[in-house]
């Protein structure tokens, strides 16, 4: 599967215009997606649907450096709502180039990503 790269936001005391960044993406069953991740990152997701049960999201876990598998974390993304997930530990998350690796696996199209990087307090 071909994943998309999301380009990740660093959030910081100057605040950020989030409507700018947003990717419309297109989520169905065989688009996955990817972000950088240092263990700070967040991924907002919003769901535009006016109608329908929505999408499911999944998460692809890794196995850690003992070599114990992170199970995958599926999660609904209902109509016309939005989520936050993560933060996301890089050992349990993170493949080998150190992306978290996500995909849609319903068939709906109307939904808006942002990945979000806490940085750090000033």
């Amino acid at each position: 599967m071909a994943y998309t790269t999301l380009t990740v936001l660093d959030a910081d005391i100057d605040g950020d215009e989030l409507i700018a960044l947003q990717v419309g993406a297109n989520t169905q069953g065989t688009s996955g997606f990817q972000f950088p991740n240092d263990g700070k990152t967040l991924l907002f997701v919003m769901d535009i649907l006016a109608t329908g049960a929505g999408d499911t999201l999944t998460f692809i876990g890794v196995n850690d450096k003992y070599g114990r598998a992170e199970t995958t974390l599926a999660r609904t993304v209902t109509a016309k709502k939005q989520f936050i997930y993560g933060p996301f530990d890089p050992s349990l998350w993170n493949d080998a180039s150190g992306m978290v690796r996500f995909a849609f696996t319903t068939a709906a199209a109307g939904t808006t990503l942002v990945a979000i990087r806490c940085a750090n307090a000033q």
